[in-house]
This record gives structure tokens, C-alpha cells and sequence, in this order.
């Protein structure tokens, strides 16, 4: 009997445990992992009084739906991670109907939830029907979808990315019921992915990519030890898996799906010695448990927005994507289906290194789309923080950068005639007295998981310690520290700021001097708020020094 009774202590054990569920929404503990998004036929509130507080549901505040007396009346959730394998998945919530126990007939006392692709539609929509028993009365329902197969085409557009809620789907009858839910709990943690960006500050921590690094023979990875060491509070690193600005210098060399070096262009890839620096310093970062990202111009070998032209290796690509087999369509599309594949190749093997986000450059010019792009980084990696720095009207048609505007709607500009402020450079370094505008930190596309943060591009003639930023930019971000761009998950708003006039070289003029509390102020506004920002250190050393280290400078005000 005992050897029984250990047997059933253990399976009940592993049975709670395998089934623990993680929480997406609750008003009273301000949960809000899956994000409302409208409801239809009826009225939904939310931090409203629980109108009977039992053991069962002690929460003083839950979210509250009246029916309109509508058929088919839905609550909509938009699901900030989609749901690709329903094995062994369930969802679970607590909910009260307003209606007696001997009013409960077979079609008013039906409760259901669905999941389906917000971009197919209903067609898509699979759903479990569970029954109140007890009226007035708060219960427990779960809703059991397990190993239930995903149709191919869910997958293909992401998977189910929305859950709804229906009450007495088939009743005809005017029914106007009221109906209280709360805790709503799911298999899977639903929390938006860059949440530990949240009050994060960190900086940007350069490797060169290609045969760039082969050209420094530089143990970065012990630079990167002495950086924690100097910089504890630091929360996050941003590194790079291309060169900056250079969308054909990897900083990794192996990939499982194409041999870039015999098969592309071999300058585009470092020796197999060097691309163990770029896994070194990760492991450096990760070590110290300082979340790691790396930057990606994406624009790649075709140079289409940032990356500057290369013929040699542009020739070199279009011959590997166009003389490919596995690759299909036009040239467009051969091309989109190579950088993916060779990307994919990368994304898993930086998942393996324990990368946690990327930040996404160039994007305008990527081959194919950026939500193809990022579709394939979810696959890979459902977990990923990501910044495009891109800007998409509701069509995904590119937009210009979001500026300040006065009550006319005309932009806001600077008077760079004012003694107190420092002038901006144009790419050339020379002095520049031109008023320029102030960006905003918007959410400005549905892929964002945090703002890519540049500031208004220097060459426009806008110093990085801009005291507008202050005045307007950062200002905003207090008073919304994140956002969404439709509803469907929660982004962070994130500050990207260079320490000198140039974004990278080490010859470039420091614009910090004499400016130590103002950078405090920068740091802690955002952090405090739960934002995050990155700090853009240079590339190398001090001028003409190429051994990995911060300057003096630099490291004297991080």
C-alpha cells in the first residue's frame, strides 16, 4: 500500500506540474500579457467590482461583459506570442453568469473559446464549448485544445494569434445577460518579449564583421569581461552579427544551409578562428548575466538602404540566389527565399549562443518583406526582442520618421542659433547650423517587440545631447513608456544615443564633455519610467587604436 501510495503522490505530482498554467490576464494584479482588442454585441469593461467575492475568486476587481441581446457576441484578445503546437494545451479561466441556476437553459448557459489567425479570419476559427452549472456563482473552466492540429495554412500565416470569448453563441432569444471573467491562464507564457528591456539601460559593443575582423587581432571578449566588471548596472549589451552599416560582413562564418565562403564571396565571412569572437563576447556578456542583442543591417549584398555598395559582392550574391535551385519565382523572390535561408542558418546558431533580440537595420531595403523576415526569426526563436527600425502605415507601405508638430500640424524645429546648444555634423564632418526636427519614439509597425530609438539623423544637424529630446522625446516616453501599433502585443520605448558626432569611427568628436548630469538625466528618465535606452559607444579604441576598448572618455561617463 505504501509503494501504491508513493506511485500515485508521484504521478499526481507530475500530472500538476506538466499542466501548471502561465497568467495572461487579470485586473486586479494588472496582468495584461494578451492585449484586449474589442468586443462585439455587447459591452466590455474592465477593473470592475467583483459582484461576489467567494474562495474561489477573492480578486476585488474583474472584467465585466453585458450582451446586447445579439446573437454570437465575441470578446477579442490579440496574442502577443502565436500558438503553433497545441499539444498538451489548454486555456483556463474563471467566469459568473448573472442568471440563476434555475434559469439556465441549454443554449444560454454555453461558454466558448476560440483561437484563429487574425489574418485569415474565421475560416480559421477552432473552438471548446464548456457549461455553467451553477448560476451567480464564479466557476472554474478549462478548455482543453490538446493535440489538435493546426491547419497548414494557420501555420503558414503564423499561427493562431487571437483568442475570443463567446457567451451563449446560439441563443436567438435577446438574451442581455451579464457576465463577470477574470484570470484568464494559458499553456504557454504569453508575456510580450522584451519586458526585461523594461528600466534596462545598456551599450553598444562593436565587433566588425567579414573580413573587417580578420583585420583586428583583438581579444574582445576580454574587453567585454572588464566592461561588466567597470559597468554592473548595466542591464543589456548590444553587439553585432553584421558590421554596423554593412549588410554583407557576417560576423559568424559556419552556417548549416550555405557555405558563404565558397558558395558566395569568402571577404563576407571571417576565418573559422575569428568567428569564435563574436560567440566569446555573448558568452562574456551572458555570463555576467547581462542580456545580449545583436545589430543586423538588413538591407544585405544588394545595398538597397544604408549598406554602401559593393558590385563584387552584389554580382557574387545574385549568382549564388539566381543559379540556386532550391530557390523559386522571380528574382525578387529568389532572392527573399536565400536571405532568409542564409539568416535562418545564423538566427539558430546565436540561439544556441543564448542571444536574446536583435536590432534590425536597413530594413526598408530588406529582400522580400520585413514580416516574412521576422516571421522566420519566430520560428526559430518565438522568444526574440526585435527593433526594425522601420516606419509602415496600416498597408505596410513605408513611411517617413514620425516628427513633433505644433497644433497646425507643421513641424517642430530647433534653433541651432541658440549659443547653448551644439551644433550637428553633416557626413563629411564639417560644422553644420541648420534648425532640424525632433523625432518621436512611436510604435510604427505590427513587428516591433521595442522602438529602434535613433534619434533625428545627425546629418540633419542634430547633436545626440539635444536638449529637445528632453523637452519633447523623453517627455512623451514618461508618460508612455510602452505601446502598441494595433493592439497585438506590447512594445517598450527604447532610446538609441551615439556619445559623438559620427556614429562609429573613433576619430569622431566626443559630445559628451562637460556633460555628465545631462547623460545621468537621460539614463534615469527612461529607466526610471520603464523604458530602456542604449548608449552607442564607437567601434575601436582610442584614434588609430584597434584592441577592443572603450576610451577614457567614453568610459568615464557610462
Amino acid at each position: 500500500m505504501k509503494k501504491v501510495a508513493l506511485v500515485l503522490i508521484i504521478v499526481f505530482f507530475y500530472i500538476a506540474h506538466t499542466n501548471a498554467q502561465n497568467l495572461w490576464y487579470e485586473n486586479e494584479s494588472k496582468t495584461k500579457h494578451i492585449a484586449f482588442s474589442t468586443a462585439t454585441k455587447g459591452t466590455f469593461g474592465v477593473n470592475r467590482v467583483n459582484p461576489g467575492t467567494t474562495n474561489l475568486n477573492n480578486n476585488a476587481t474583474v472584467s465585466r461583459f453585458e450582451r446586447n441581446g445579439q446573437q454570437a457576441p465575441f470578446i477579442f484578445f490579440n496574442l502577443p506570442l502565436s500558438i503553433t503546437n497545441l499539444n498538451s494545451y489548454s486555456i483556463s479561466l474563471k467566469a459568473r453568469i448573472s442568471i440563476a441556476t434555475n434559469g439556465l437553459t441549454n443554449t444560454n448557459k454555453t461558454i466558448r473559446v476560440y483561437l484563429r489567425n487574425s489574418s485569415i479570419g474565421g475560416s480559421s476559427a477552432i473552438y471548446r464549448q464548456r457549461n455553467f452549472v451553477r448560476g451567480r456563482d464564479w466557476q472554474n473552466f478549462t478548455f482543453s485544445f490538446n493535440n489538435v492540429n493546426i491547419p497548414q495554412n494557420v501555420l503558414n500565416a503564423g499561427g493562431y494569434d487571437q483568442m475570443m470569448i463567446s457567451f451563449a453563441n446560439a441563443d436567438t432569444n435577446g438574451l442581455t445577460t451579464v457576465y463577470h471573467i477574470d484570470t484568464i491562464e494559458g499553456s504557454t507564457s504569453m508575456e510580450f518579449n522584451a519586458k526585461w528591456m523594461s528600466g534596462s539601460w545598456g551599450i553598444w559593443y562593436q565587433l566588425p564583421g567579414g573580413t573587417r575582423l580578420d583585420q583586428r587581432p583583438v581579444n574582445y571578449a576580454t574587453e567585454a569581461q572588464s566592461i561588466v566588471a567597470d559597468l554592473s548596472s548595466m542591464g543589456h549589451v548590444l553587439s553585432t552579427a553584421t558590421h554596423p552599416a554593412h549588410g554583407y560582413w557576417f560576423t559568424l562564418r559556419t552556417n548549416p544551409y550555405v557555405n558563404i565562403a565558397s558558395e558566395i564571396h569568402p571577404e563576407m565571412v571571417p576565418s573559422l578562428a575569428n568567428e569564435q569572437k563574436i560567440l566569446d563576447v555573448i558568452a562574456a556578456f551572458k555570463n555576467a548575466g547581462k542580456r545580449v542583442m545583436l545589430y543586423l543591417a538588413t538591407d544585405g549584398p544588394s545595398a538597397r538602404s544604408g549598406t554602401p555598395d559593393n558590385a563584387v559582392y552584389l554580382n557574387a550574391w545574385r549568382n549564388y540566389y539566381r543559379n540556386n535551385s532550391q530557390f523559386t519565382g522571380n528574382d525578387g523572390q529568389k532572392e527573399a527565399q536565400a536571405f532568409r535561408l542564409l539568416w535562418r542558418g545564423f538566427f539558430e546558431r546565436f540561439k544556441t549562443a543564448g542571444v536574446d533580440g536583435y536590432w534590425l537595420d536597413h530594413t526598408n531595403g530588406i529582400p522580400g518583406t520585413v514580416g516574412d523576415f521576422v516571421g522566420m526569426m519566430r520560428e526559430v526563436d518565438p522568444g526574440l526582442a526585435i527593433a526594425t527600425n522601420s516606419t509602415l502605415d496600416n498597408n505596410s507601405n513605408d513611411l517617413d520618421p514620425s516628427y513633433f508638430t505644433d497644433s497646425n500640424g507643421n513641424d517642430l524645429f530647433v534653433d541651432t542659433d541658440n549659443s547653448s546648444e551644439q551644433k550637428g555634423v553633416n557626413g563629411t564632418g564639417t560644422d553644420i547650423n541648420r534648425d532640424y526636427r525632433i523625432k518621436r519614439y512611436g510604435v510604427t509597425d505590427p513587428y516591433m517587440d521595442f522602438t529602434g530609438g535613433h534619434p533625428t539623423p545627425l546629418q540633419q544637424g542634430a547633436p545626440p545631447n539635444s536638449w529637445a529630446y528632453e523637452e519633447f522625446t523623453f517627455a512623451e516616453i514618461v508618460a508612455e513608456p510602452t505601446g502598441s501599433y494595433n493592439g497585438s502585443k506590447t512594445t517598450i520605448k527604447h532610446a538609441f544615443v551615439p556619445l559623438r558626432n559620427r556614429w562609429t569611427p573613433s576619430s569622431a568628436d566626443f559630445m559628451w564633455s562637460g556633460r555628465t548630469n545631462q547623460a545621468y538625466r537621460f539614463v534615469r528618465t527612461l529607466t526610471d519610467a520603464g523604458a530602456a535606452i542604449t548608449i552607442s559607444s564607437k567601434l575601436e579604441g582610442g584614434p588609430n587604436t584597434y584592441d577592443g576598448t572603450n576610451s577614457d572618455d567614453e568610459m568615464s561617463l557610462l
